[in-house]
């Protein structure tokens, strides 16, 4: 039972880190992302109200304020108010 269990939970896991992060804007303007994933830096730019998935293997994002944090490819950033949060 217990290899049941795991294994299920294993592969919850997988899956729900094969659709990636996500990033939501519900600010009117546009807000840039810096996407930092496997050595790679690019720009994600979200118009108002646009919700977009990236990161699915794990990244770095740089936030609006300028703020570094590390995604494991799961979280969703909220957007509002030029402030962004991640859940």
């Amino acid at each position: 039972m217990w290899k049941s269990l795991i294994a299920a939970v294993a592969f919850l896991a997988a899956a729900g880190s094969a659709f990636g992060a996500s990033a939501v804007n519900r600010d009117s303007e546009t807000r840039t992302l810096i996407v930092t994933e496997g050595g790679s830096k690019s720009e994600l730019n979200l118009a108002g109200g646009e919700t977009v998935q990236f990161c699915s293997g794990g990244c770095f994002v740089t936030l609006p304020n300028g703020d570094l944090e590390a995604l494991t490819g799961s979280e969703t950033i909220e957007i509002s108010g030029g402030v962004a949060k991640i859940k």
